[in-house]
């Protein structure tokens, strides 16, 4: 039985009007109610992840919020920090370098507060509120004196597209980068993804990893969807990320994650084997290669359920 259910929040989660169907919302309240533990897998920071599960009404019970791509990992209930990790000040500066350079914005959350380089820049004035934060204009992060979890470089979609390789050459081995979005550039801590954020959470409450599964539809979630025992494509997902994945399901549109879950725990003694597009029968022969969490900081530690 799926003991860990770690789901991303837009085009997988969120239908396209940023709703959540009551089909989705009744899986996943069945599964949390036989024993699952529901993980929010997002690039969004934690106090935004928070204000998504308040307006979703979702619930803080069984509720665990994987944040800035996993760099941070909290139990929403209690509270407990399970895994707490940061950028090298020396990269945040070389990343704002470049920013500059590329005459593109960049933000970072800490707190209630999303720090932006420019007022101007691509989607600025839309990401505090859609997180339930304020907007601060900080040119240089490094001046907030604070660890960070994530820089976001955020740019017009063909703008970043010419630029991403830029940032690739410039960090390489320093961090992790991927794309959420046509038009946000994520960068977190070497090592870290949403994958690590599902594996910190299963060595912390000693969990199998294989009885976890994962869904995503963007490039940021492939290490969660590979990390966990069953990866789900949305039916709406890139096709690397499809190609990825242990199967695919419906679009989040048409219900991907309750057609999955509600296979699995009407009967878990027979895989649900659903692809979008695909006979029933047909899941993928995914090769693992076995993966563990980052080397732990004293911020990541072990706990007991």
């Amino acid at each position: 039985m799926f003991r860990l259910i770690a789901v991303d929040i837009d085009g997988t989660l969120l239908r396209s009007d940023k709703t959540v169907s009551p089909r989705t919302r009744d899986a996943l309240r069945t599964a949390r109610d036989q024993g699952a533990v529901l993980m929010l897998a997002s690039g969004r920071p934690e106090h935004g992840l928070r204000h998504l599960a308040e307006t979703l009404g979702l619930g803080l019970e069984r509720l665990v919020l994987a944040s800035c791509n996993g760099a941070a990992v909290v139990d929403a209930e209690t509270e407990e920090i399970i895994c707490h990790r940061t950028l090298d000040p020396a990269l945040v500066a070389r990343v704002l370098d470049l920013v500059e350079e590329l005459g593109l914005a960049a933000m970072t959350p800490l707190g209630h507060v999303v720090h932006a380089t420019r007022e101007d820049g691509y989607n600025v004035s839309a990401e505090a509120p859609a997180n339930g934060m304020e907007l601060a204009i900080t040119p240089r992060f490094e001046d907030l004196g604070e660890p960070l979890h994530k820089v976001l470089v955020c740019a017009e979609p063909a703008l970043l597209a010419r630029h991403v390789e830029t940032f690739r050459r410039e960090l390489h081995g320093q961090a992790e980068l991927a794309l959420s979005a046509p038009f946000y550039l994520e960068i977190t801590p070497p090592g870290v993804d949403k994958g690590s954020g599902l594996l910190d959470y299963c060595a912390a409450r000693d969990l199998d990893p294989a009885e976890a599964a994962a869904f995503g539809d963007n490039e940021n979630d492939l290490p969660m969807l590979r990390a966990a025992g069953t990866g789900v494509a949305m039916g709406n997902a890139l096709d690397h990320v499809k190609d990825g994945a242990d199967r695919v399901t419906a679009s989040n549109d048409d219900d991907g994650i309750a057609v999955v879950l509600e296979e699995h725990f009407a009967s878990t003694s027979c895989p649900p084997c659903v692809a979008s597009g695909r006979p029933a029968s047909s899941w993928r022969s995914r090769t693992r290669t076995a993966r563990t969490s980052p080397t732990r900081s004293t911020s990541c530690r072990s706990a007991t359920t």
